[in-house]
């Protein structure tokens, strides 16, 4: 890094996997910890990153550890046969800071546009219904949508149309909690410039798209923001087949910070599993497993229990064929049957728990 950018920085150092190729900036209190975007492999030192410049808004931690606990807690509570490592105080242990990079565009755009709008309006009919004694006539109130074209001209500027910085950033959206991963689930509006000490110890992952390559998001999203003020401005609620034509001045761009925290377990084979935090709403995510080991180990013990509660009713019967009092052997009989039924459960339960989770 220049001095300029070390002086931005602080005391970051540059730092990339050699999995993933991903690169970031890493606090020196944090030696080499794994790689928070692929868990494959621990971060290693670089000279410097290809993208280094500073952003100029960074969205602050704002999840108390108190619910973060909460929400962690209620995310494991659903798992059968959890395995070791999937536990609460494991999740803390490996928990870390990370903010994600996300580009905020300014734009202009000037053109025309076209599009079908729809108007809802009412429709009265009526229906016959029998009600067991006489027919009855009740008035029904039906929506309907009426369709007509619209067009016009648009001049407009457009601020903070989210754009991604990295080619994850779909996918950590939809992890974060977004329904749409073009709608970030964070409220931008509560950022603050960035300075160095806002970063605290978290890790910064570098952007791995120039804004230019973004260009196209900001831009779809312009048009999505354009198609909605439009239909508000004809009365309208409901639009199809919106078309912009429209040329756009320079945008500016925005590097912005996301807060996020990245936690992880093991599975069975021994491969970490991530779990990732909004660090503004507390959203968590991350792929649910049930241990097989943990799940066969539990069959294993029933089964044992069966056994010894069938060589039991077997000695009772014996001893009842002698003294003639069976009644003790058929109350093991009726255990030793429990014992049978229950023994393949848990690995039942836990194979059925991971091929619904896969199904998602």
């Amino acid at each position: 890094m220049t001095n300029e950018l070390a002086d931005a920085w602080g005391a970051m150092h540059p730092a990339h996997c050699k999995n993933c190729h991903a690169a970031f900036l890493v606090p020196p209190q944090a030696g080499a910890p794994n790689c928070p975007n692929c868990f494959a492999a621990r971060l290693e030192p670089m000279p410097a990153l290809q993208a280094d410049a500073p952003p100029e808004l960074v969205i602050p931690f704002a999840v108390s550890d108190a619910t973060l606990n909460a929400n962690l807690e209620r995310w494991l509570r659903e798992i059968p046969f959890k395995p070791a490592s999937l536990n609460l105080r494991a999740l803390q242990k490996n928990l870390v800071r990370v903010f994600l990079p996300m580009y905020l565009a300014d734009a202009r755009a000037y053109g025309t546009w076209t599009s079908q709008m729809g108007f809802d309006y009412l429709v009265a009919s009526s229906e016959e219904r029998f009600d067991g004694t006489s027919w009855v006539t009740q008035r029904l109130n039906e929506t309907r949508v009426r369709w007509e074209p619209r067009a016009g001209e648009l001049t407009r500027a457009y601020e903070n149309l989210p754009a991604p910085a990295s080619e994850a950033h779909a996918r950590w959206m939809i992890a974060l909690g977004a329904t749409d991963w073009r709608e970030p689930p964070f409220d931008s509006l509560r950022a603050l410039a960035f300075a160095a000490d806002t970063l605290g110890n978290a890790i910064v992952q570098a952007p791995d798209l120039a804004p230019n390559a973004a260009w196209q998001f900001a831009r779809a999203q312009l048009e999505r923001r354009a198609a909605r003020e439009c239909e508000t401005a004809a009365n309208a609620q409901h639009h199809e087949k919106f078309e912009l034509r429209a040329a756009y001045g320079e945008p500016r761009w925005t590097l912005l910070l996301l807060p996020t925290y990245v936690t992880s377990y093991s599975d069975d084979g021994g491969k970490w599993i991530p779990v990732r935090v909004n660090g503004q709403s507390g959203f968590v995510n991350g792929v649910k497993r049930a241990s097989m080991q943990r799940a066969r180990s539990w069959s294993i013990a029933l089964g044992a229990a069966a056994l010894g509660a069938f060589l039991l009713t077997a000695l009772l019967g014996v001893a009842g064929a002698l003294y003639d009092a069976f009644l003790p052997a058929l109350f093991v009989l009726g255990v030793t049957f429990l014992l049978c039924l229950a023994a393949p459960v848990p690995l039942l339960r836990a194979w059925q728990f991971n091929r619904q989770q896969a199904a998602k």
